[in-house]
């Protein structure tokens, strides 16, 4: 099964046209990522796939739902690092990814447990300070935690 696929999409600002008939599928189980050089479009699909922007034409689908403008509901499946993720600096670990899985609808059991497991993989598991104090690559991690 693919959990993402793109068919066809455009996107015209005005009469620039930023992605032009961009089509390609992400299988299950799979790490993807964009790159390109600035205004490659790259964070102009990011945010069609997201439901935040409208495109020109085309068809979005995650995990066979279909992604309409304005509505966020395939959102859930999704996990998304930006280049320079931002936290709240004077909580934990701990504490954002409990955040994050309250605000994604998860149970306090679901949020302790994939917290622990997500921490371990990541590296972080017994880090009890502030992210305020983390280096460049520790906020990388835990932005990868919270994908």
């Amino acid at each position: 099964m693919d959990v993402l696929k793109i068919e066809h999409l455009s996107k015209k600002f005005g009469e620039h046209e930023v992605i032009n008939d961009l089509s390609f599928s992400v299988p299950e189980h799979s790490v993807f990522g964009f790159l390109g050089q600035n205004g490659a479009g790259k964070t102009t699909t990011m945010k069609m796939i997201l439901g935040l922007l409208k495109a020109t034409s085309g068809k979005i689908t995650v995990c066979g739902e279909e992604v309409n403008y304005g509505e966020t509901k395939t959102n859930s499946f999704i996990g998304y690092l930006p280049d320079v993720p931002e936290f709240y600096n004077y909580m934990t670990p701990k504490e954002y990814l409990k955040l994050c899985g309250e605000i994604t609808g998860l149970s306090n059991k679901q949020i302790k447990q994939k917290s622990s497991e997500l921490l371990e993989l990541v590296g972080l598991t017994n880090v009890n300070r502030k992210i305020g104090g983390f280096s460049r690559g520790m906020k990388q991690r835990l932005g990868i935690a919270q994908a």
